[in-house]
């Protein structure tokens, strides 16, 4: 394998992409790079693609470019600040399918890039994980006290499905990565991408690795400072993640710490999945991340937002990026249609129930459910849900529809109801059969 060289603190990248770029970023690394780079070679000569390496320089002062050069890398020089600034530009310059990153001082093994390469399909973010199960980190006891129990607390608060959240040793899949609009300078941008990862239906997977102790030189870490900048974003990030925003607040609310909005949730899946009963040829129009299509696996999924259904994908799962304006159906495609909680975060149109009676069979079923504001109890919730979660609901119903109203709708296209329930006196669900055999 052969890879660029240069010796210019500008930005450069090689003429010819490579499908991955190992990137090291640097800050007075030269001892630990005259025999981290020979390895990280012999490893990128094993793995069965083409592989370029990089390091990344914040402004080293002992000749760590000119050793990097040497052994024939390439040099970038970071724009911005600390490790932040390092990984926004490693992903803004660098033109390769897959990012990997590593630390030059041996902590990370470069052997275990091939194990985060073996898996690289079955997510955007790969993490070398000290505390996923069999993991290990051979750290002092203060910083293992303090790194765990910082992990703990932003999985906790954040909702990550993530054990390591602070890992370095990464392997992203770039196209999506670096969509993500990263704005931190600090070592929190590891929990950035992550939590910014999720919000957009990104899966991420770790794989346990044993974390070794420097080699050579002094740590630039300073653990007290650590845990005060990760904490001063944890907010900021926790409000993000606890938003309409992201990817999977549907399916995180369906399995919620608070107890009346599991309820609530779980209540609506098993009327809706009541009203579907044996039918088979089922659409959900407006899915988002609903639990539906775990609970009903033959309905197909169909949604506006790309990242609802990226987040929901599953091999075999039928998904389908679309609005309810215009269903990309053919007439009289499916035998049940549902829309739930769909209406009133859209215009009133006619549009939308002519879409929706288009693609019904016959006789089929249209399950329609939204709030009631024709009953006081609705708004008086929507007022409270509003103070306590208010990024969770962010004032989106835009369509205040009432029973009364909808019941009027149906039955002038000729629709029978024949059940309606209501969750909490607020929130209407309607099983309505469409005219014809």
């Amino acid at each position: 394998m052969t890879n660029p060289i240069t010796k210019t603190t500008e930005p450069r990248t090689p003429s010819t992409p490579k499908p991955l770029a190992i990137v090291v970023p640097c800050l007075n690394e030269a001892k630990n790079l005259r025999t981290l780079l020979p390895m990280l070679k012999s490893v990128a000569d094993t793995l069965d693609t083409e592989a370029a390496l990089y390091v990344l320089d914040g402004g080293s002062q002992d000749g760590t470019p000119e050793v990097a050069a040497e052994h024939g890398v390439a040099v970038l020089q970071q724009r911005g600040k600390g490790y932040g600034g390092a990984i926004r530009t490693a992903l803004e310059d660098i033109d390769a399918e897959y990012i990997l990153t590593l630390d030059a001082d041996f902590s990370h093994p470069p052997a275990f890039i091939r194990y985060l390469w073996a898996v690289r399909d079955h997510a955007e973010i790969v993490i070398a994980s000290r505390y996923a199960p069999q993991g290990f980190g051979a750290m002092p006891w203060s910083r293992t006290i303090l790194s765990g129990l910082l992990n703990i607390v932003f999985r906790k608060a954040l909702s990550l499905d993530v054990h390591d959240l602070s890992s370095g040793f990464r392997l992203y899949r770039r196209r999506a990565v670096s969509k993500l609009n990263l704005t931190y300078d600090t070592y929190a941008i590891l929990q950035e991408i992550l939590v910014k990862s999720y919000c957009q239906g990104y899966r991420v997977r770790e794989i346990p690795f044993h974390y070794r102790p420097r080699k050579h030189g002094s740590t630039h870490a300073r653990l007290f400072h650590f845990a005060i900048v990760y904490l001063k974003a944890l907010h900021a990030m926790r409000s993000l993640r606890n938003s309409v925003e992201s990817a999977d607040y549907d399916s995180r609310a369906f399995f919620s710490r608070i107890p009346l909005q599991r309820w609530w949730q779980r209540r609506r899946y098993r009327i809706i999945l009541d009203m579907i009963g044996a039918n088979m040829r089922v659409l959900d129009a407006g899915c988002g991340s609903t639990q539906m299509l775990n609970g009903a696996p033959q309905i197909v999924g169909m949604d506006l937002q790309h990242k609802k259904l990226r987040f929901m994908r599953r091999p075999g799962r039928r998904l389908v990026n679309a609005s309810t304006f215009d269903l990309p159906f053919k007439r009289d495609s499916f035998d049940v249609v549902i829309s739930s909680q769909v209406i009133e975060h859209i215009p009133e149109e006619n549009q939308i129930f002519e879409e929706l009676d288009r693609v019904l069979a016959p006789g089929g079923m249209l399950i329609l459910g939204t709030v009631d504001y024709g009953r006081p109890w609705w708004p008086m919730i929507e007022k409270a849900y509003a103070f306590f979660q208010p990024r969770g609901y962010a004032d989106e119903h835009i369509t205040r529809y009432t029973f009364d109203k909808l019941k009027r709708r149906l039955e002038s296209m000729g629709y029978v109801l024949e059940a309606w329930r209501y969750i909490m006196a607020g929130e209407i669900i309607i099983q309505a059969r469409k005219p014809g055999a």
